[in-house]
């Protein structure tokens, strides 16, 4: 009995060693495939991320160069609006008219200030001829300055008389430009109605003859 139970014991030790070591084979390789899946994960996260780094990086480029060329774009027309402006051209005017007469303005000659140089630039921008004047026997400031000034201040007088010709092209662009897309618009709305006309017509038109053939399909009935 004693031989019995031992053998049954070794037997029942033994089935449980390899029950427990095939519970232990299936642990290691699932801690074997886990340990894969973890290494592929880290490695598509880690080129995931590469990857990101690389699209962030190139996205922020793209934005600076966006950022740059908004910003030139903007600047060149400040500067073009600011060529293009009359008050920019009368302080350029001013500016060159008291630099040609430094040598003859004050404390030389009190006559001839900057203010006078202001009022006589203004005044022919204004095309109204008026002039501080220089002395009772010179009564037009103009007289008195140099060749050069003079010639600046009739291009002074030429800007005058055609000021605002710019604004008034670009009016009349913007206005040529809004005739334009109301013609177009109301060319393809005479189209469109021109078409739903067309085919109301054309569906009048089918079904009056589809009611002409149900007419005459119509069976014939007899009564006895």
């Amino acid at each position: 009995m004693k031989d019995y139970l031992l053998r049954q014991s070794s037997l029942t030790k033994a089935q449980a060693k390899q029950y427990f070591s095939q519970f232990l084979r299936t642990d290691r390789a699932e801690a074997a495939i886990n340990e894969l899946a973890e290494k592929r994960s880290q490695r598509r996260l880690s080129n995931v991320s590469s990857t990101s780094n690389t699209s962030n990086i190139q996205i922020s480029l793209l934005q600076m160069k966006l950022l740059l060329i908004i910003i030139c774009r903007h600047a060149l027309i400040g500067l073009f609006s600011l060529i293009i402006s009359t008050r920019t051209w009368l302080f350029i005017f001013i500016f060159l008219i008291c630099s040609f007469e430094s040598s003859s303005m004050t404390p030389s000659n009190p006559t001839i200030t900057v203010f006078r140089v202001i009022f006589e630039v203004i005044s022919a921008f204004g095309g109204c001829g008026l002039s501080m004047g220089f002395s009772f026997s010179t009564p037009s400031l103009a007289t008195v300055l140099s060749t050069p000034s003079k010639i600046i201040l009739i291009f002074t007088m030429c800007m005058g008389r055609h000021r605002g010709l710019l604004d008034s092209m670009k009016d009349q662009e913007e206005i040529e430009y809004s005739a334009q897309t109301l013609i177009d618009s109301c060319r393809q709305l005479a189209i469109y109605e021109h078409q739903q006309n067309q085919n109301i017509k054309m569906n009048r038109d089918i079904s009056s003859s589809a009611i002409i053939k149900t007419e005459v399909a119509r069976p014939l009935c007899t009564r006895f």
